[in-house]
């Protein structure tokens, strides 16, 4: 008990005294039910059958109250349902219980009445204070679907009693109400137990095969589109209509600048977009860096690198132990580090009038363009190819839709942007399994000996061929030598970072000092092994032992969450917008960039179910960004480094090629452009030709038109043929393509130019 009266001899006892140890036991077992079984009301036995046609029985049980006191019923009750039954339809009533103190057993005892006289009166008293369990039966309101009656709260549900007209139809028993016993709650731990010593293996075996699968998917290369340009380039010169004595051709597909006079050199008033297409310039435009609108918002999450996550928690998630010995990570003698610390890959999502579908996309595709560069290349940056056979069109995937393109690259972390780190110091590895996605928060590794006054440089990078891969870094970090703690977990707070489901990953340790880190036996974790590293190269595995680790990921707020943008805004209205930024989203996640045009109204997503939200041009619009997902993965935004260009395009675009050179000169020359969302009204598009010698534009002497049939999601194509005869045969001329439409919001673009000679 936690409290229990004292008595002693020859000192005077009251009635006070014994009262109080019933009162201290009742008081001390209250508290123990309400802190080791249950908090909340619940009920044992009670168990109800149906006895008859319209009679239930209750079985002896116990009442559990919220205090923790215990209130017991021994006797089975027979209850007729004669009274509750419905008048024509259906009626539920539900059976509950509830807790009362009665004084019983009352028996005849002498009273003394007076002291001094010793004079004693029997009378009839109650000798037990009883807590009983009292049952009651509240009925619901007749219907043809019947719902159970609202009970007291200071009442426990124990069963739902179904009533027709003439019987009790079925009982239900209200089994999570019901209290269990630890006897029960034994069985089934150890019944899980079973469970998850037999299926984890397989889980995360599972896992990893289901990783390797979508590896060997993302590279490989989709030999339908590889096929298909080997039929096509057999059918190529008919398909043109290139005679077969053209002494010279070429062509154009817009995906690039190469062919474009970009720069004007030629002074000929170049103005147009090259993007999958020739399209129309920007009237207006302007480009900035997404960021939060409120740095107090408490839904958001943002890191010091710029990534944005919903507010979260860290959460244990894995730990390497218990401890068993420690080593010292000099003994394997320093060496100098290469670290090449990979960044997050990149979404793009244009949306708007000007992003009509152009059938050269596909070309993205062919191996002929490197689509990585051309679609997620920001100005002024350099993409390093590194690991070009990795990267170069694999896990690329593009979605292209009248008015809204999506490019997303489907491995979190790439080889084309990458930072150089250079560290000094013995290095010390351990590998471990991810069987879920997670964001990694924190790391924690144990020291037994914190050494000389040096930093530990911790990095986490992937794995090839089992060892660790010091190329492929996803985090590097330096924590000080004052965060270090000895004989304990050193719990480091790292930059939010993506780890897959299926894959192994290595926590690298690098050092100039002897710190000493604990290990666990090596028969403790069977996922990973321990490295350490022999020659600032090569990594050799210990399978005696394991580093002592921890793991913890983030645990969201809420599995829908919205965080506001800063504002966008354009003069004269905007009409399209161009989001390229870092993003990571799991296959159980989804991110969605929202617009509210004029700060008012609903807000309207940037997906293809709805392409309205530019169609007013408004010249303000809040921003905002909506997470979905589960507590457990989120989607990641990086804001630093995004670029987010908003415009509105004018209604006329001139094109100027490069110099044109042919094999020998030609008087006869035939261009051939093909427009995609053309309409004769309000559309225009003609060709020039500039004669590079004489500095004089020709027209063209002949102009012919075909109609093309429409392709899923490019419909009004047209193929327009332009024939030059010249009065002086010419070798080198420029090609200039005018464009013109009467709106801003109808455009058409160029998917493709060729010209031959004859």
């Amino acid at each position: 008990m936690q409290k229990q009266p004292i008595f002693a001899d020859y000192r005077e006892q009251q009635a006070i005294d014994h009262t109080r140890i019933s009162e201290f036991a009742s008081d001390t077992f209250a508290k123990l039910v309400g802190d080791a079984v249950t908090a909340s009301r619940r009920y044992a036995g009670f168990t109800t059958v149906k006895s008859s046609l319209a009679e239930v029985q209750v079985q002896p049980g116990r009442f559990y109250d919220a205090d923790g006191k215990m209130y017991g019923r021994a006797s089975t009750t027979t209850q007729s349902m004669l009274p509750y039954l419905a008048a024509a339809s259906k009626r539920i009533v539900a059976l509950s219980a509830s807790g009362q103190a009665n004084e019983t057993e009352v028996i005849e005892r002498d009273i003394l009445v007076d002291v001094e006289q010793d004079i004693r009166e029997p009378q009839s008293v109650a000798t037990v204070l009883s807590n009983d369990a009292v049952i009651s039966f509240v009925q619901g309101t007749e219907s043809a679907d019947p719902q159970p009656p609202a009970l007291p709260s200071t009442h426990v549900a124990i069963a739902y009693i179904l009533l027709d007209t003439t019987q009790v139809v079925s009982v239900t028993m209200l089994t999570d109400h019901r209290i269990e016993s630890t006897e029960r709650l034994d069985q089934r731990s150890k019944s899980l137990e079973a469970f998850r010593a037999n299926i984890e293996p397989r889980v995360n075996s599972l896992a990893s095969d289901l990783a390797a699968l979508a590896n060997k998917l993302s590279q490989k290369g989709q030999s339908n589109l590889i096929v298909q340009l080997m039929q096509d380039m057999g059918r190529v010169k008919a398909r043109l209509e290139i005679p077969d004595d053209a002494v010279d051709y070429g062509a154009d597909r817009f995906l690039d600048l190469s062919e474009s006079d970009h720069a004007n050199a030629a002074a000929l008033g170049y103005d147009c977009l090259v993007e999958e297409g020739v399209r129309f310039p920007d009237a207006n435009a302007d480009e900035f860096e997404m960021d939060i609108f409120s740095a107090n918002d408490p839904n958001a999450a943002k890191a010091a690198n710029g990534l944005l996550l919903p507010a979260y928690e860290s959460i244990l998630k894995m730990q390497i132990g218990p401890y068993h010995s420690d080593l010292g990570i000099a003994q394997y003698g320093f060496q100098t580090f290469d670290i090449v610390q990979r960044s997050m890959s990149r979404q793009r999502i244009r949306y708007g009038s000007v992003f009509t579908v152009c059938t050269n996309n596909a070309w993205w595709q062919s191996g002929s363009f490197d689509s990585t560069t051309g679609t997620f290349q920001k100005n002024g940056e350099t993409f390093e190819l590194v690991g070009l056979e990795a990267n170069h069109g694999a896990g690329h995937e593009i979605l292209r839709l009248r008015q809204i393109w999506v490019d997303t690259y489907s491995e979190p972390y790439w080889d084309y942007v990458v930072t150089e780190h250079s560290v000094t110091g013995a290095q010390v590895a351990q590998t471990f399994l991810v069987a879920n996605d997670m964001w990694l928060t924190r790391l924690g590794f144990f020291l037994t000996v914190k050494a000389a006054n040096e930093a530990v440089q911790l990095t986490v990078c992937e794995i090839t061929n089992g060892v660790p891969d010091l190329d492929k870094a996803i985090l590097h970090q330096t924590v000080p030598h004052g965060s270090l703690e000895v004989n304990g977990f050193t719990r480091v707070n790292v930059t939010p970072t993506f780890l897959k489901s299926g894959k192994r990953y290595a926590l690298v340790l690098t050092s100039n000092a002897n710190h000493k880190i604990g290990m666990a036996s090596g028969q403790q974790y069977l996922d990973g092994t321990f490295f350490y590293s022999t020659d600032g190269a090569y990594f050799q595995g210990d399978l005696t032992k394991d580093m002592l680790l921890e793991i913890w990921g983030a645990r969201f707020a809420a599995p829908q969450v919205t965080i506001e943008l800063e504002p966008i805004n354009l003069d004269g209205g905007i009409r399209n917008i161009d989001v390229l930024a870092g993003l990571i989203k799991p296959a159980s996640t989804d991110l969605i960039l929202e617009v509210r045009p004029s700060g008012s109204g609903a807000w309207i997503p940037l997906v293809v179910e709805d392409l309205s939200a530019f169609n007013a041009t408004p010249p303000l619009a809040q921003y905002r960004a909506r997470f979905v997902g589960t507590r457990d993965m989120m989607p990641g935004l990086m804001l630093s480094g995004s670029r987010v260009k908003i415009s509105r395009p004018k209604t006329a675009f001139k094109h100027v090629s490069t110099v044109i050179t042919l094999g020998s000169a030609s008087d006869d020359i035939y261009v051939k452009l093909i427009a995609e969302g053309f309409d004769d009204t309000p559309h225009d598009l003609t060709c020039q030709l500039r004669d590079i010698v004489g500095a004089v534009t020709e027209n063209a002497d002949a102009t012919t038109t075909v109609v093309l049939p429409d392709l899923p999601n490019v419909p009004k194509r047209i193929e327009r043929t332009f024939r030059f005869q010249l009065t002086t045969p010419r070798s080198t001329f420029r090609l200039i393509t005018s464009g013109m439409t009467n709106s801003a919001g109808n455009t058409f673009n160029v998917s493709e130019r060729v010209h031959w000679a004859l």
